[in-house]
């Protein structure tokens, strides 16, 4: 795939100028550019009603399909004047979104720059911090290229173009890369809540969309008229009923085997073998699935308590924990943990942070972990706050490289010139990405309400440690929640 790049200058005159530029550094290297005269190629009436909705999806669709066609994309800001009427910020909002690296074309030195890194930074597209002026300076993949600063040799200015890399992840790129990953390899997930007709609806998603292999569990003939009712498209699925499955005495079999140490009777592991979450358990235990989302009509505690007596957790995780992908406007960020403990001990908050740094890492995330007290640094005292201290000196220790520091109070963790006030130095305040909260108190609220009063879609709880994904829902869960989760799951299985 090529690579993308928006063209932002001021004048229609510093444009034509910036165009020729780039286009002589790029026609050096005998690399193919198509300079975006439209907005890719859409039409505008249907542009206009997906800025309307908000809805980036299409265009990341677009922009991405025309990418595999040239080396280099380069879309001109100006190509979305037509827009700026609905959005005065359409070209950044779309940077933003798509995460594309953006080239700021400039004359006039270093107040030129000044001026245009002030315009990033307003949009949440530079870190203040470490910011550095030139004539094609890059700092979390944007660019500001000062024409009347560049050289003979303009190498030097095509490379830091060539490198530049967005380091925000929208929510947008988010979801599409976890579609795109869930189909690379497909994994089987079994749904035991077939009952519930949120389910049933994930599942005709997640086969039409061909991201996962669905076992549903439940009476096949129910299940047939619950979906005929709903127009749902259920072929492809496999149906199994836990009472009448060809695996459930097998099943009953191996859980007795697992649990007779712990005092369970084979009668008794027949009976927990016909009820769904058992059930599903015992199909990724033995390997006839790869995961199990549950949770929609179940408690945590009847979803994870047959993963833990039966799946276990990896070699080295002391226990089984959660994150939440919250998908603000713009970025994803990491929260744990909301969902399993309510109140972890020091060592428990350090492995906590170690398994939600491995999540984000292998979900897309370069984590900067902040852990979360009511102080910041030294500034307060108290047991709560010293749990924190201690957990952090855990981690470092457990993984010298782990990017992570604490305590931090969220605003000096998120907001950079609160954080470069509060903790100055840090590699993590208002850096971080993913935040790990003192206790289930805390997170839990904090997802919930910014959940609910940010318009921020929630992906989870993802659960942690165990050797096979198996993965919670909140009973309250969206149809979309569901879908998110399984796709969650079938990469998780992927690992």
């Amino acid at each position: 795939m090529g690579r993308g790049m928006l063209l932002i200058a001021p004048s229609g005159a510093l444009e034509e100028k910036s165009l020729a530029c780039l286009q002589t550094m790029f026609e050096a290297q005998e690399k193919s550019v198509k300079i975006a005269q439209a907005t890719l190629g859409l039409e505008v009436p249907k542009l206009i009603a997906l800025l309307e909705k908000g809805d980036f999806r299409l265009w990341l669709e677009t922009y991405e399909r025309c990418l595999t066609q040239q080396d280099y994309l380069l879309l001109r800001a100006s190509a979305l004047e037509s827009l700026q009427a609905l959005d005065p910020n359409i070209a950044l909002r779309l940077a933003q979104h798509l995460n594309i690296v953006v080239i700021n074309a400039v004359q006039g030195g270093a107040h030129a720059c000044a001026l245009a890194r002030s315009s990033l930074m307003q949009a949440g597209l530079v870190n203040p911090v470490s910011f550095a002026y030139g004539y094609a300076k890059s700092e979390t993949g944007h660019v500001v290229l000062d024409l009347d600063a560049l050289p003979q040799d303009v190498s030097p200015a095509l490379q830091a173009i060539q490198q530049a890399k967005s380091t925000l992840l929208s929510p947008v790129r988010f979801q599409a890369g976890l579609l795109r990953r869930a189909k690379s390899a497909l994994k089987t997930i079994v749904l035991p809540e077939s009952q519930d007709a949120r389910i049933l609806q994930a599942a005709h998603a997640i086969l039409q969309t061909q991201a996962a292999k669905i076992i549903l569990l439940g009476q096949p003939a129910k299940i047939a008229q619950d979906a005929k009712d709903l127009g749902l498209d259920l072929q492809g699925c496999t149906i199994l009923d836990p009472s009448a499955s060809p695996y459930t005495d097998s099943f009953a079999n191996t859980l007795y085997a697992l649990r007779q140490s712990k005092g369970l009777s084979l009668q008794e592991a027949q009976e927990l073998v016909r009820t769904p979450t058992y059930f599903g358990t015992m199909l990724v235990y033995s390997g006839h699935a790869d995961g199990m989302v549950s949770g929609a009509t179940h408690t945590t505690a009847d979803t994870v308590r047959p993963a833990l007596q039966t799946i276990k957790l990896h070699t080295g995780v002391s226990l089984v924990s959660s994150v939440f992908f919250m998908c603000l406007d713009t970025r994803v960020l990491v929260f744990a943990d909301c969902a399993i403990n309510p109140n972890p001990s020091a060592e428990e908050l350090a492995h906590i942070a170690l398994s939600s740094a491995r999540t984000a890492k292998s979900f897309g995330i370069d984590p900067k972990i902040a852990m979360l007290s009511y102080s910041t640094g030294t500034s307060g005292k108290g047991v709560d706050v010293d749990k924190v201290r201690e957990a952090l000196e855990i981690a470092r220790h457990l993984d010298e490289n782990i990017c992570i520091d604490g305590p931090l109070q969220f605003d000096a963790a998120i907001d950079a010139k609160t954080g470069a006030k509060k903790m100055p130095g840090s590699p993590v305040a208002g850096q971080a990405n993913v935040f790990i909260f003192p206790d289930l108190d805390a997170g839990n609220i904090a997802y919930k309400a910014v959940q609910r009063t940010a318009k921020t879609l929630a992906i989870g709880p993802v659960l942690q440690g165990l050797k096979k994904p198996v993965n919670d829902l909140s009973r309250g869960c969206l149809v979309e929640d569901v879908i998110n989760t399984i796709i969650i799951t079938a990469i998780q299985a992927q690992e």
